[in-house]
């Protein structure tokens, strides 16, 4: 008999082959027997797409299994003896598949099918896609059966011996297991601990000292009650929105930056965490919130919140932008859209369905229900939109103001109008050559660009030789102007802009351009100084043409969809406007162009690679452009420069776009001096003055046609230059009308806030793409296109796209279903461990096969059906959960059931439970009365000792204004160290479940950092003020203050000795220790370092 070589050892799995038969049954066995069992065991170590087939052995080929590996044949049609693979899967000799034996029915078939002949229909190697995807459909057939992928059962509490225990019926899964292990709860906790626990798990802050002296007896006569009232107002509080706030902002990696080596500001992020706030004190349903987070720009009615004038829903797909986002263009490095899109797969799938998609980057899920193609399939929906910013703020939050602005601004022109009309108004032939001549000297060097240049041929001239100088600059104007209409058609306008409009496809975005059309002499009301406008606009968009405050952006086709090589618009802009081309939505893309003055801006078709398939363009203001402000040092116009201290906020931004034109040649159009027209066309003047008459009409025959509403383009630049050289009325002193409106303009357009604004998507007027799958997630060997899809364990095979667009509002749809046997059961399970502690299934992010198993199985599923029902309330689920004797069970746990649930996962007792970072701190501030209590706002910087202003890592207060912890700033590049110290999760990944360590650095830090010993000295100083009569009465106000409990004797004692120990005198008197604030302070540093302070029971 052959003995299997040493070579095969290392690899075989097992396989077979034979001479080719035309019987169809044969056929059929080897592929419904034969062919799965090589697929699902053999294919991963021994196919053609394996990167080195062990044992030199492929088996997923006929002639592969026949001329076998290293070690000979690994079948002998016909011969069962012979063939070595019949061998390794009977561990006659090695052992194949390594993992275990394959059953006695499956080595039968395969010594069935040996003896008929070994019949193998396949004559050549699959391609690494088609044996991926024939592995992939065995796995998941068995993968789809994991518990978490069932829908929840519809159970019914069960029974217990003990009913009295159970208030709802939550208690009854409880103390069903509990008895089934022979466990019994812990007693009840008492009045205070409850208060505390209570306090600390709805809002993250101690209690109230004069609930906690309270409480306790209301608690004694009417517990029931007295427990109810107490969580209704905390789940009522401002702070229960802040709390569990903070507990998302883990799950989604919640930023204020966008990480990598400039660690840039993210746009919108602190919007984003306000509006978490919002939505969990007002108890929005939670499939609302995924419908906002996945989809909020697609959603058909958004949610506007009325109170705070903001739509809700598009703030949602900040979510998105959480963690890192690499700077660099596409094109230029490859892998960096590929890394953003990572991280946008793996916060997704864990976040919602406690799933690690992102594990299927390179490869199907080696455990789970995931393909390469799902990662892909997900991948093509969230980089089919654009990632940039947009506005907000609630529709029509203006309007008001900007109809009333509109209204004045037609009242202002027509004042104007009238002013320079009127006599004392008209532009005199012979005032006008007074003037130009103490001109002269400034127009020397005056090009046939300005204004001024006929003039200084009239003022060189004399009635001798006016009629040829005339002739003279008919001809230049002429010759120059053939030339330049000649070379300009080259370009082919996509717009004239003689009516309102952008090219098909460009999508625009704000008030600035929605109200920002104007046609041609259109004044610019000034917004301060002693001016009335600052000049005439040309026809075109004008985000300004209302006000600098209201934003813009207009967002252009893919290039490939803009005709010709080149796309040239003509812009003018200020306050840090600029454009940005986004290749593969890379919008961290540099360098940046900010615009100043007016001109033309060209974009040149850029060749596509590293696997960019699409290069967008954008113009924006301020608030709409994504990247601003971007890295210290770029956004810089001239020797402007952006302060490295300005996040971008409230800024007067503005463009304006007067031209489109493409053309396949560089170069840009150029003026064709339309303003010169009607003064020289005519015969020429026969004298000075005849020429300065004609200077004279040429002004005045602009100003009725402007009057008129009729100015033509030339005439708003003549218009313009007459405004700079004061030769029109602009002043409000010689105006008082006129002054008076614009006075009444600027009170109204001071009433228009800034925008807000937020990273976050925009499909509009996209074509959806598919994503191309990376073979072994290698970026630079692209695979076939992945149709756009969701994971196909729950969607169904990737076959084609599920939606004309990219796919995501039919992704939130079927997140937020009732159906969707994942999202609410994963929700659940967070608000759980929120709760208690520990989740139902311990890793709340990853319910796969790596995750733990639910201890509580139908509790969980009894919860999830109760959660959907009741609207997905999320301050529903928490009352059910704390009001239930589970919940209100003390700390205190029996010998026995340690033993036997160490873990406590059958919930025996309530944990003893560190606070959290944030909760540490704000303890800190609350306790010591420093805590500022107000919501919302941009983040505060953390208290620094080296600041580096290059990376805006600038140091803030440090008690950080007494702000509450969520409100500091979360830099992914450097993180408050205070926080950091006591297990505040890795910015740049989703946290479904927070470390809690016990290590030095914890108590130096309670000991010696800075803000500890102030926030000491501010208790203490309060302390000394506080009326109390004796210093055990002082004691005893601090332990209600800071352990939300009335202290025993002995630490009244105690306590009060160390106090005395304190004391700088040798025998401190009462008196003289009271207003010893020294004492005092370090008592109360004492105190934040108890372990009861850090803790709740």
């Amino acid at each position: 008999m052959n003995r299997l070589g040493l070579s095969l050892v290392s690899g075989l799995v097992w396989c077979l082959f034979a001479a080719p038969t035309r019987a169809e049954e044969d056929v059929e066995f080897f592929e419904t027997r034969i062919r799965p069992v090589l697929v699902k065991h053999c294919y991963e170590c021994h196919s053609s797409s394996s990167a080195d087939p062990k044992g030199g052995l492929l088996v997923d080929s006929r002639e592969g299994l026949r001329q076998g590996g290293e070690s000979g044949p690994a079948i002998v049609p016909g011969q069962i003896n012979e063939s070595l693979l019949l061998q390794a899967i009977r561990y006659d000799s090695i052992e194949m598949p390594p993992i275990g034996k394959l059953p006695d029915s499956v080595i039968a078939d395969f010594e069935h099918w040996i003896q008929r002949g070994a019949v193998d229909p396949r004559d050549a190697p699959q391609s690494a896609i088609d044996a991926a995807a024939s592995l992939w459909k065995e796995q998941l057939a068995e993968r789809r059966d994991w518990w978490s992928l069932q829908a929840p059962n519809a159970v019914s509490p069960p029974e217990v011996q003990d009913e009295s225990w159970s208030i709802e019926p939550v208690d009854r899964f409880v103390r069903a297991a509990l008895e089934e292990a022979e466990l019994t709860p812990a007693a009840p906790a008492d009045a205070s601990t409850l208060l505390r626990r209570l306090s600390f798990v709805l809002t993250g802050l101690p209690p109230d000292p004069e609930r906690v002296q309270q409480f306790p007896a209301e608690y004694e006569t009417h517990p029931d009650q007295a427990l109810t009232t107490l969580v209704d107002e905390l789940l009522d509080s401002p702070h229960f929105g802040e709390r569990f706030a903070r507990h998302w902002m883990d799950v989604v990696r919640y930023t204020d930056t966008f990480g990598y080596e400039w660690d840039n500001p993210a746009k919108g992020s602190w919007e984003y965490r306000d509006y978490l706030i919002r939505a969990f004190n007002n108890d929005i349903g939670f499939d609302q919130l995924i419908r906002e987070q996945v989809a909020g720009d697609l959603l058909p009615e958004p949610r506007i919140d009325q109170a705070v004038q903001v739509n809700e829903s598009l703030i949602g797909p900040m979510f998105y932008h959480m963690g890192e986002h690499r700077h660099g263009s596409s094109l230029a490095f490859n892998g960096v859209h590929q890394e953003m899109i990572n991280n946008k797969i793996d916060a997704f799938s864990k976040t919602f369905l406690a799933m690690t998609v992102a594990c299927a980057r390179c490869h199907d899920h080696k455990l789970d229900a995931i393909s390469q193609a799902d990662y892909y399939a997900l991948a093509g929906m969230f980089m089919s939109p654009r990632w940039t910013a947009r506005v907000i703020d609630a529709p029509g939050i203006h309007d008001r103001e900007i109809a009333e602005l509109k209204k004045l601004r037609a009242q202002i022109q027509a004042e104007l109008a009238s002013q320079w009309q009127s006599d004392a108004g008209r532009l005199q032939a012979a005032k006008l050559k007074e003037w130009a001549t103490g001109q002269l000297g400034e127009w020397k060097d005056t090009s046939i660009e300005a204004p001024s240049f006929p003039l200084v041929r009239v003022l060189n001239s004399t009635d001798e030789n006016i009629d040829q100088n005339w002739q003279d600059l008919v001809l230049e104007w002429q010759s120059t102007r053939d030339e330049r209409l000649r070379t300009n058609e080259s370009f082919t306008s996509l717009t004239d802009f003689h009516d309102p409009g952008l090219p098909d496809g460009w999508i625009a975005e704000g008030d600035g351009i929605t109200h920002g059309y104007v046609r041609d002499g259109v004044p610019l009301i000034s917004l301060d100084g002693d001016t009335l406008i600052e000049r005439l606009l040309p026809r075109g968009y004008h985000t300004h043409a209302l006000s600098s405050k209201l934003p813009g952006a207009i967002r252009i086709l893919p290039q490939d969809q803009v005709p010709g090589q080149f796309l040239s618009l003509r812009l003018n802009g200020g306050e840090w406007s600029g454009t940005l081309v986004v290749p593969q939505n890379a919008f961290q893309n540099e360098p940046l162009s900010f615009l100043g003055e007016s001109g033309w801006m060209s974009f040149a078709d850029e060749p596509l690679k590293n696997g960019v398939s699409r290069v967008l363009t954008e113009v924006a203001t301020a608030a709409l452009h994504p990247n601003f402000p971007p890295r210290t040092g770029l956004a810089k116009v001239k020797d402007a420069r952006l302060p490295d201290e300005d996040i971008g906020l409230n800024k007067r931004s503005w463009f304006s776009l007067t031209g489109i034109v493409t053309h396949d040649t560089a170069g840009t159009p150029a003026e064709t001096l339309d303003e010169l027209a009607s003064l020289l066309t005519g015969e020429p003047p026969k004298s000075v003055d005849e020429a300065w008459e004609r200077v004279a009409d040429w002004c005045n025959d602009a100003v009725d046609r402007w009057t008129a509403n009729e100015a033509l383009a030339g005439d708003v630049k003549l218009l313009n230059w007459l405004l700079t050289q004061n030769l029109l009325v602009n002043h409000t002193v010689d105006a008082p009308k006129a002054a008076s409106l614009v006075n009444h303009y600027r009170e109204v357009e001071a009433r228009i806030t800034f925008p807000r604004s937020a990273v976050s998507m925009d499909e509009r007027g996209l074509e959806a793409l598919d994503y191309r799958l990376n073979l072994r997630g290698n970026v630079d060997d692209d695979g076939p296109a992945i149709p756009r899809g969701f994971l196909e364990v729950f969607d169904g095979p990737h076959l084609d796209a599920k939606s004309h667009g990219s796919g995501r509002l039919e992704l939130a749809e079927s997140l937020s279903s009732p159906q969707n046997p994942q999202t609410a059961r994963v929700y659940v399970n967070r608000v759980w461990y929120w709760v208690f502690g520990t989740g139902i299934v311990a890793t709340p992010s990853d319910f796969g096969k790596l995750g733990d198993r639910p201890s509580h199985p139908e509790l969980l599923d009894w919860l999830t059906i109760q959660f959907m029902s009741e609207g997905w309330s999320t301050k529903k689920l928490v009352r059910r959960l704390v009001l239930s004797q589970t919940f209100r069970q003390s700390g205190v746990t029996t010998e026995s059931a340690m033993e036997r649930d160490p873990e406590n996962r059958l919930r025996h007792h309530y944990p003893t439970r560190r606070l959290e970072a944030e909760a540490i701190r704000d303890n800190l501030l609350t306790v010591s009365g420093r805590l500022d209590a107000q919501l919302y706002g941009p983040p505060i910087n953390p208290p620094r000792t080296v600041e580096d202003g290059a990376k805006r890592l600038f140091s803030g207060p440090l008690d950080g204004l007494g702000r509450r912890s969520l409100y500091t700033q979360m830099s992914i590049m450097d993180p408050p160290k205070f926080l950091v110290c006591f297990n505040l999760p890795d910015l740049k990944l989703p946290t479904g479940h927070r470390d809690v360590t016990n290590v030095p650095a914890q108590a130096l830090a309670l000991l010696n950092d800075p803000l500890v010993v102030q926030l000491a000295d501010e208790w203490g100083t309060r302390l000394v003020k506080d009326g109390s009569q004796n210093p055990e009465e002082r004691v005893g106000a601090m332990f209600i203050q800071a352990l939300g409990r009335e202290p025993s004797d002995q630490e009244i004692a105690r306590w009060t000795e160390a106090a005395m120990s304190f004391s700088t005198c040798s025998e401190p008197e009462s008196d003289e220790l009271m207003t010893e604030t020294s004492v005092w302070t370090e008592l109360a540093h004492a105190m934040f370092n108890t372990k009861e302070f850090l803790y709740y029971r």
